[in-house]
């Protein structure tokens, strides 16, 4: 490939990237490469099989880059897992497939991005998948998927979305039914970006392989015939060159697509010289464009939970997660014979989206307001000891993510050498009001937890995971816990935020590089505010959208 000119290069084989390589070669006139640093896993066992994401997590497949140290966390380290593999993040993620909301897209539009509003966004999400339905009507009625009968015609795009089909496990229904018991029955169709409640979400999953859909196997594999397109895989890109440069190997003749996520867009953007000069200039690096904002407002889902331990004979399927050898073997040997069992479904599939209770009256209204305009914590800081894993036993875990955080934080080189890891730091719980707010949350997880039906799959007074506080409606408890034990969502957005330049912007509305004529990115760093839920389908709406744009421009002459 030395010195090969292509229309377009497509820095980055992951959840976008393959989306544009799809949709952009559709033109034979168009010549496209893909250049993506992992390996193509599509026929790996550990990929395809949906339950076995975890043991992906730290594999070859994944950056597993460490944040910094989390001052508001007890100075702890947590593992930001991110796809370093063909097909990216959607190769090694837990598949659950969630539309962010509608108010959130709107706020993208309102803050000066004209196109970017829910009403032009949300067909993409339709274009980019097919939504199954289960093919029996007891499954519906048990998974409480009353939606899906008049929705599924318009999801109609090479992604596979799916649902669980087996009945066997009540958990699933419990948990609805529980939830609609306290006043939180679902409201709606979860593709309108205005639900809330619990349901069912949609997994990345064929319906009838059971194994995982995502970008390499539904945009790439229908099309990696094509002559005008090629996908060059354990390629490391060092740098982007802005002009004719004699060191580059291969050329964009029209233009430069970053689709290497939320960690990674930048870093190239900062070894390119795109950032903040003060930072460019310490590294040695020749400042080409000086914005201090590449980099910067970086978002994540800060989450924890807490388990309880189910009663004999309730299945929770948590040996799996343990990856106990006699569970791992007779779920393989089900999911070989007929693809069934705990191996064909995804990761995450029993959601809620709640308000914070408090919030639900003015006196927590007004509680929350002046938390709000507080700047330090409620309680001192100070060093925590580390939360440990759970006994043997089977439980069953809730977990709450907080969805609208405040802290902001960054991910930034460290040198400029290409190799050298990013310096991730999301800051955590740096605002007040998150651990406020993530803690409140947390104590209403007893109430659930003390709730039929789902208390009568519980064991009573049955161990809990270590260090859970006896009493979960202890909030100065419950508040502690969480500092000691909030990880990751694996949710990093908005490094690459899509703003004016005068509002912190990275990129414009046509998601082209502030200062540059042919540089874009399009992935999960261009979103000014992270998404309510899973970011994955959010991913694929934007960059179903891109395609569009870029094809627009292109016939216009760029």
């Amino acid at each position: 490939m030395q010195n090969r000119i292509f229309n377009l290069v497509i820095i980055g084989g992951g959840t976008a990237g393959l989306v544009l390589a799809n949709r952009l070669t559709e033109d034979a006139a168009t010549h496209v490469v893909v250049l993506e640093a992992g390996e193509d896993l599509t026929s790996d066992p550990r990929v395809t099989t949906p339950a076995l994401f975890p043991t992906l997590l730290g594999s070859d497949a994944d950056w597993n880059t460490p944040t910094e140290p989390q001052e508001a966390a007890g100075g702890k380290r947590m593992n930001i897992s991110h796809g370093r593999v063909l097909g990216g993040s959607s190769a090694i993620n837990g598949q659950a497939f969630v539309a962010t909301s509608k108010i959130g897209v709107d706020t993208w539009a309102a803050l000066g991005n004209p196109g970017w509003d829910w009403d032009t966004l949300s067909p993409y999400f339709q274009k980019a998948h097919t939504l199954v339905s289960p093919s029996d009507p007891a499954v519906r009625e048990h998974l409480r998927l009353d939606y899906i009968d008049a929705n599924v015609s318009g999801h109609n795009g090479p992604m596979q979305t799916s649902f669980p089909d087996d009945l066997g496990n009540p958990l699933p229904k419990a948990w609805i039914e529980t939830l609609e018991r306290l006043g939180h029955r679902c409201t709606g169709d979860p593709f309108s970006g205005e639900i809330t409640g619990a349901y069912t979400n949609a997994a990345s999953i064929d319906a009838e392989t059971r194994q995982r859909s995502y970008s390499a196997s539904a945009y790439l594999q229908p099309v990696r015939h094509r002559p005008n397109l090629h996908v060059v895989t354990g390629a490391t890109v060092q740098k982007i060159v802005l002009d004719n440069g004699e060191t580059m190997t291969v050329h964009a003749r029209d233009e430069v697509i970053l689709y290497a996520g939320t960690l990674h867009s930048p870093k190239l953007l900062e070894l390119s010289g795109i950032g903040d000069a003060r930072l460019l200039n310490e590294l040695g690096i020749p400042v080409i464009i000086d914005n201090k904002y590449v980099s910067e407002n970086l978002q994540d889902h800060p989450m924890t939970g807490f388990s309880f331990e189910v009663r004999e004979g309730v299945d929770a399927i948590d040996d799996l997660l343990r990856q106990d050898p006699a569970s791992l073997q007779h779920a393989m040997e089900q999911y070989a014979a007929n693809k069934s069992g705990p191996l064909g479904v995804g990761g995450i599939f029993s959601y809620a989206l709640l308000a914070l209770q408090e919030a639900l009256s003015e006196e927590g209204r007004a509680n929350i307001r002046k938390l709000s305009q507080t700047s330090t914590y409620p309680e001192d800081q100070h060093p925590l000891e580390p939360a440990h894993t759970a006994f043997p036993g089977h439980f069953y875990s809730i977990a709450i993510g907080l969805l609208q955080p405040l802290s902001r934080g960054s991910v930034h080189i460290r040198d400029a050498e290409p190799s050298s890891p990013v310096k991730i730091d999301p800051k955590y719980l740096s605002h007040p009001l998150d651990l406020e707010a993530l803690a409140r949350h947390m104590t209403y997880i007893g109430t659930i937890a003390a709730t039929e039906p789902l208390a009568s799959l519980l064991k009573p007074g049955g161990r809990r995971n270590a260090a859970a506080p006896s009493d979960l409606s202890d909030l100065a408890a419950v508040r502690e816990y969480v500092r000691a034990t909030v990880l990751s969502s694996w949710h990093p957005t908005s490094t690459c935020a899509m703003l004016p330049a005068a509002l912190g912007g990275v990129v414009s509305p046509r998601l082209v590089v502030h200062g540059t004529r042919n540089l874009r990115v399009v992935d999960a760093s261009v979103f000014p505010v992270t998404t309510r839920g899973n970011p994955m389908a959010t991913v694929y709406a934007v960059a179903e959208r891109a395609a569009d744009l870029i094809k627009a421009d292109r016939g216009r002459g760029r």
